[in-house]
């Protein structure tokens, strides 16, 4: 099993910049309540904005939401 804690967090700041494209400040979490806690706040895992796509903030284009259009067909089993 690997060691989840302590982690760094990220968000827009001016104390470091990472990849020659974002400045950001940094936190480290120790726990789970103070990773939820910051995440709360505003802190991220990446130091990367998340993407304008990206609506359920899960990490991938894309929301939770269903897709738009009419339910699959149901098939009757013979």
């Amino acid at each position: 099993m690997t060691q989840r804690y302590p982690i760094m967090l990220y968000r827009p700041g001016t104390e470091l910049r990472v990849w020659n494209e974002h400045d950001v400040d940094t936190r480290i979490a120790a726990t789970a309540d103070e990773e939820e806690a910051a995440k709360r706040e505003g802190w991220s895992e990446s130091p990367a904005p998340p993407s304008p796509l990206d609506h359920d903030l899960d990490g991938h284009p894309g929301g939770s939401l269903p897709r738009r259009g009419r339910p699959p067909k149901q098939r009757d089993e013979v």
